[in-house]
């Protein structure tokens, strides 16, 4: 998700946590905490296309935030004493404050390495935009109540609801996401295309208009939906374009683990083009393109991927 919706998660998580112990640091605390998996950011890459995968993979790998929150509890049990708040609920600060933040990313389309280093695909519920108003927005506003400082007890109440509001709308997003999958397996079913491999997702910022890749032995089906019109459209199918090259590169082979095989290559000015299918920008085109290599007489020569 965006930042300044991680940022107002750690500091409603952190609030309702630790709000009437610690007072405004809880929320600056879990703001901080809830921002720091996406410092890898600023780690250096070898190229482009590393940088795409290794993104959302140690930093926001559960077997390494556990561990991390003692040693945030350590630094923290250095400033706050045992009287102002106990330890357990201050581990539990650190704790929960740094792994909602990969586990939102879950349901968004890019995919969350949580058990990083073993050698899982990325995980992806697919079930929410980016970015995302009616997600963030209770939560906001709950900070920003907090923050002014009055009638607290209102204020923490209030916290709890948008808390449990932001939760609901995301157990929405699944069930609805669930719906718009048995339209697309529907509309499969009648045209007898196999529906072994299918990604969906939000195509804007809400639950209404969704996009579906479907993949089947070679070839895929771009399909858009609707859900208040209960509309489906289908497009022809697209060759995903497996036969423009025979040995397959590290970086290939990287980004197809990456995307769990969502991913299409083209010939384009004499390059060989791997777009990630499930990254959709607006109706047309992806938000993903990378160069692997480049045709000479010999045929594909590898190069230092970039981003297109």
């Amino acid at each position: 998700m965006d930042s300044v919706t991680q940022v107002v998660l750690g500091g409603a998580v952190g609030a309702a946590i630790a709000h009437k112990q610690l007072g405004r640091s809880a929320i600056v605390l879990g703001g901080i905490f809830g921002t720091i998996p996406d410092l890898d950011v600023f780690m250096p890459a070898a190229d482009a296309l590393a940088s795409f995968t290794k993104h959302r993979s140690f930093s926001h790998s559960l077997l390494v935030l556990f561990p991390f929150a003692f040693i945030c509890f350590a630094v923290l049990k250095l400033k706050f004493k045992t009287d102002i708040i106990s330890n357990h609920r201050l581990f539990w600060f650190c704790c929960l404050t740094l792994i909602t933040h990969p586990l939102l990313d879950v349901f968004t389309s890019y995919g969350t390495q949580l058990f990083w280093p073993l050698a899982w695909h990325p995980i992806s519920i697919a079930s929410i935009f980016v970015i995302d108003p009616l997600y963030t927005i209770p939560l906001l506003v709950s900070c920003i109540y907090l923050w002014r400082g009055k009638n607290e007890r209102k204020a923490r109440r209030g916290n709890h609801i948008a808390l449990m509001l932001s939760s609901g709308y995301l157990l929405l997003s699944v069930f609805v996401q669930t719906q718009m999958l048995d339209r697309v397996k529907l509309a499969l079913k009648s045209k007898e295309i196999p529906a072994n491999k299918i990604f969906i997702a939000p195509l804007y910022p809400s639950l209404n208009w969704w996009t579906a890749i479907v993949i089947d032995d070679g070839v895929f089906y771009d399909v858009k939906l609707n859900a208040l019109t209960n509309s489906l459209e289908m497009s022809p199918k697209q060759d995903l374009g497996y036969a423009a090259i025979e040995v397959p590169t590290p970086a290939l082979a990287s980004l197809d683990w990456f995307t769990n095989g969502f991913m299409r290559l083209e010939e384009i000015d004499g390059r060989l083009v791997a777009t990630d299918l499930r990254l959709k920008k607006g109706t047309r085109g992806y938000r993903f393109k990378f160069a692997l290599a480049e045709k000479d007489t010999d045929g594909w020569k590898e190069i230092s991927p970039f981003r297109l």
